[in-house]
């Protein structure tokens, strides 16, 4: 069978594309590529971000199959939803930072996979969605969460409830991508904003990636608590002295030296 995943390593960031033709829908098979790629990629040191797109112009990713739920088989959907799950569970624990690059639709399992990466850039034209209400389904790979957590629970209720799409340049306005651009530009832009990041002390990164996401269940104080254990956790740590030599000698941190003499 098909590889249904590339990755692409492009300095201290990788690429992943998406190749299911014609839509970029997701099987079990495709859910297991990603999920491996991803245990690979965090275990690399060498890797701090990951971008990930869909093949060609007209879809980052139409979401599941639907092949799997014409029969009504509650077993094969049940391998499906935990696919999912795997999948998008590694993507939400690696390590670095993660951009989605949405090229054209995204909708169903695909804004699902979108909305479990840190950062997400839009294409103008791009239409995205959750449209599984329509045909009888709920979204199963966190979208009900992460969809709310992102827009609130009443544009969540038009995208999910209603079946709305939702055009590119309207999501930006209402909070569910960070950035639009023009067509064709979305992988570009998504690395940009990955190497961004990935100038940062990638312990650092990781420390402050974890306490956003405790961020919104948390109080104040509580998380007031977690900030000053998470930083005495990092002083003292060779990164965090580095770092901090670097900024007062006026020189490039030794981690992006290290990165640079990888480039060459």
């Amino acid at each position: 069978m098909a590889k249904q995943l590339t990755v692409e390593r492009l300095g201290t960031c990788a690429i992943l594309t998406h190749v299911h033709p014609p839509a970029n829908q997701w099987t079990i098979e495709g859910l297991h590529e990603l999920r491996d790629a991803l245990a690979e990629l965090s275990d690399d040191a060498d890797i701090r971000a990951v971008v990930l797109t869909g093949e060609g112009e007209q879809f980052f990713s139409a979401g599941a199959d639907l092949k799997a739920f014409r029969r009504g088989d509650k077993a094969e959907a049940a391998s499906l939803a935990d696919a999912f799950a795997a999948a998008f569970g590694r993507l939400r624990a690696f390590p670095g930072v993660t951009v989605a690059a949405i090229n054209g639709y995204a909708l169903g399992g695909g804004l699902e996979c979108a909305l479990a990466c840190d950062f997400m850039v839009a294409e103008r034209g791009a239409r995205l969605g959750l449209p599984e209400t329509r045909v009888g389904l709920v979204p199963c790979a966190g979208g009900t969460k992460t969809l709310t957590d992102k827009v609130g629970q009443a544009w969540a209720k038009r995208i999910i409830l209603g079946g709305e799409l939702v055009e590119a340049e309207e999501a930006r306005r209402i909070g569910l991508v960070e950035e639009v651009v023009d067509a064709g530009l979305a992988k570009i832009t998504a690395i940009s904003l990955a190497n961004r990041v990935g100038m940062q002390a990638p312990e650092a990164v990781a420390v402050a990636r974890a306490l956003i996401a405790q961020g919104p269940g948390s109080t104040l104080d509580g998380q007031l608590a977690r900030e000053r254990e998470a930083l005495l956790g990092l002083v003292g740590r060779p990164e965090q002295v580095e770092g901090v030599n670097a900024f007062l000698d006026k020189r490039r941190p030794a981690w992006l030296v290290e990165a640079d003499d990888e480039e060459e």
